[in-house]
């Protein structure tokens, strides 16, 4: 897959993912109005529209495949589909994907507690593992987004890519360092 493939792929992406957002807030718009999401899930605190998916959405798609066409392109020593960048791309959004419609079911049937505890776990998880790659948190989002719209998934996925991204960039060089000067001291 070359350049011009993954640009086309994005723009297909693109598509699919405005017409079904677009095809949502339609349905929500007929059957009882367009959905507002509060705070805490609490009505006297602010609250956002899914009005705002038709610009999140997008820009998450268009974001990431910059940051994907960017990533296989530095990493293009042989053809893509064989390249290890590229299952990890694949395999990070389809894990991310797959977890959060797993939480947006458990959620959905009631089983709020367990779905705060996903959450927990997914943290946890961003200290060991880079869910601060745009894959992750595109795939975090549209699993999310059928349930409580894209706009309050984003905000939970800055949480755990932050934790990531400091977990990855910060923390682990410092432990790095501390390791290796132990080693060379011994």
């Amino acid at each position: 897959m070359n350049t011009q493939q993954l640009s086309r792929t994005r723009n297909v992406f693109l598509a699919g993912v405005l017409l079904l957002q677009a095809a949502q807030l339609i349905w929500e718009h007929f059957n009882g109005g367009i959905v507002t999401h509060h705070l805490l899930m609490r009505a006297d605190l602010p609250g956002v529209s899914n009005w705002w998916g038709l610009i999140i959405l997008p820009a998450l798609v268009w974001i990431t495949g910059i940051h994907i066409q960017a990533r296989l392109t530095a990493s293009a020593q042989h053809d893509m589909a064989d390249n290890k960048a590229w299952r990890t791309i694949q395999l990070g959004f389809g894990m991310l994907l797959l977890f959060s419609l797993c939480q947006t079911i458990v959620f959905s049937l009631g089983f709020h507690t367990l779905a705060k505890f996903m959450l927990l776990g997914l943290l946890i998880t961003a200290l060991f593992v880079p869910l601060y790659r745009m894959e992750c948190i595109l795939g975090y989002v549209l699993g999310a987004c059928l349930m409580s719209g894209p706009a309050m998934p984003f905000v939970g996925v800055v949480l755990f890519a932050t934790v990531s991204a400091l977990s990855h960039f910060a923390i682990k060089p410092v432990i790095a360092r501390v390791i290796t000067k132990k080693h060379i001291t011994s």
